[in-house]
């Protein structure tokens, strides 16, 4: 009986096994991301494999603001104030942590707005339509150094003798001690003095009954630079974080200035420590509202920061920090929004599990298909397809793609077409047994052959998958087109990876062994006769 002479194992072989050991390091890369350990590194949640899910399968709140341009303003003008107010958004949306927002021009003059994970759709609209322009106030003294109010402005028939002009900005008038909100906005522009509300709508000051005795005045806080007086606004804040005070425990908001801010800053603190109340105020008005008026201390002034209270809670702290630094809207948006809905998280979570069982339902029945009617070698497919999956969600999460509905459609899509290649490949082995070439033989010039139709179909593919996500962007401005897309995209190049690389690494490796020749036998000879 004659012994069979074992295959020599050259370079080929060489390669061979090296390709297998990075497809199984690659594998293992893979399913290591998608353990709570890889999402922990990454610095995502360990629920849902730690992928991030839109707005459809997470819940949150949707959003649509309508902007208000002003009368002259142009086509081209309004593009350019609806790019300014979608990247201001959408800088104010990422510092307060909301999960791969999506924020979206609509039309000539709407915003599209959602942010998964924020089912509050009150604290969704307290984000958005804060303008956050900051200004600092201390209270004005009139000509015998007692506090300004209003009632002096009135009784004076000019208006200028405590309003120096030549000070920026305007007098906010407030009840100290009541209310935050403004009784009055006094403005000087082009020489004539106007009042109106915190909205910019005029007031009769005359209308305001017993309030004027009772509204001081709060004056732009100034310190001098290179002999300029300057007022202390926001623009000068590097940083504003929400904490906690160590000795009492009270929840603040810390800010930081820049070089010139914190001259400024110390300058007004220096002046304003040790003065009899409400002289040692330093007003913190966010667009015409105060919001706190700390006492200066000592410590105020001691290295150029501040601390701004008001028994604030966590949540509460964190927004208006993010207010602070986020910078104001070039153009007001106009309230109530045109559409605000709450999507329900358990509803989102009921979505969730049945796109999971789908996908694990559409997985085995390709690859039950592939093996009933390939045998040994839909196996192998099959195989490769579980690492086509590792690898996609592997992608899905490191990229990050956010996961819709639509999106997860697309994956189980990609399942389906991950093994075209393969049906090609082998159909191309079968034709070249029919010819009487061995095995071998017929696994290379199966690949080889079928190369041509898989990448053509596949850059068609691609093509497909650009014009929707471009479709997604720029002419629906659909989340879910752009979804799909891009999902069905990364599917079907990972597939020519794994059809091309993985099959033909394992169907390669397997026909050098013995249970290869078991294996692809019998397959081989009832395919050659067929």
């Amino acid at each position: 009986m004659m012994q069979r002479r074992p295959l020599k194992k050259g370079p080929r072989i060489g390669r061979i096994r090296w390709l297998l050991l990075l497809i199984i390091v690659l594998l293992g890369v893979s399913i290591w991301i998608m353990t709570p350990n890889g999402s922990s590194v990454l610095h995502r949640g360990t629920e849902d494999l730690g992928l991030r899910l839109g707005l459809d399968l997470r819940g949150g709140s949707e959003l649509i603001y309508q902007v208000q341009f002003s009368d002259n303003a142009t086509a081209a003008d309004k593009a350019q104030v609806m790019e300014a107010v979608v990247t201001t958004i959408e800088k104010r949306v990422n510092k307060y942590g909301v999960v791969e927002p999506i924020i979206q021009k609509q039309g000539e003059d709407r915003i599209l707005i959602q942010l998964p994970g924020i089912t509050d759709v009150n604290e969704a609209k307290s984000l958005i339509e804060q303008t956050a322009f900051l200004e600092f106030r201390e209270v004005e003294l009139n000509g015998s150094g007692s506090v300004a109010t209003l009632q002096n402005y009135l009784d004076d028939p000019s208006r200028t003798t405590f309003f120096d002009s030549s000070v920026p900005g305007s007098r906010i008038f407030y009840t100290y001690g009541g209310s935050q909100d403004p009784v009055v906005i006094l403005n000087l522009k082009d020489g004539v003095f106007t009042y109106t509300d915190k909205d910019g709508n005029t007031v009769d000051p005359g209308t305001l009954g017993s309030d004027v005795s009772g509204a001081y005045s709060w004056m732009p806080a100034l310190g001098t630079v290179n002999g300029e007086e300057k007022p202390l606004t926001g623009s000068y804040l590097t940083k504003a974080a929400a904490q906690v005070n160590s000795t009492t425990s009270e929840i603040s908001v810390g800010i930081q200035w820049n070089g010139e801010g914190a001259d400024i800053f110390n300058q007004i603190a220096a002046r304003l420590y040790g003065k009899t109340s409400p002289r040692n105020l330093l007003g913190i008005v966010l667009d015409g509202e105060m919001i706190s008026n700390p006492v200066m201390n000592q410590s105020s002034f001691a290295n150029g920061s501040a601390e701004i209270t008001g028994s604030f809670t966590w949540k509460e702290a964190q927004v208006l920090a993010v207010e602070l630094t986020s910078g104001q809207l070039v153009a007001p948006l106009i309230k109530p929004p045109l559409y605000e809905e709450n999507i329900s998280a358990t509803l989102g979570a009921n979505f969730v599990h049945k796109s999971l069982i789908a996908g694990v339902i559409g997985l085995l029945v390709v690859i039950l298909f592939m093996v009933l009617y390939y045998r040994a070698l839909g196996v192998l497919a099959g195989v490769a397809l579980l690492i086509y999956t590792a690898l996609v969600l592997a992608i899905f999460k490191l990229i990050p793609v956010t996961l819709t509905l639509a999106g997860i459609g697309g994956f189980v899509v990609s399942l389906g077409m991950a093994v075209d290649a393969n049906v090609l490949i082998f159909e191309r082995m079968k034709e070249e047994l029919r010819a009487g070439s061995t095995i071998g033989a017929a696994t290379e010039a199966g690949f080889n052959r079928a190369w041509s139709a898989i990448r053509d179909s596949n850059i068609t593919t691609f093509i497909a998958c650009a014009v929707l996500y471009w479709l997604g962007s720029h002419i629906a401005e659909s989340s879910q087109v752009k979804g799909f897309g891009l999902t069905l995209f990364i599917g079907v190049a990972v597939s020519m990876f794994t059809a091309i690389t993985v099959t033909h690494s394992l169907i390669r490796f397997l026909i050098t062994t013995r249970l290869g020749g078991r294996l692809f036998g019998p397959w081989m000879a009832q395919k050659a006769d067929s």
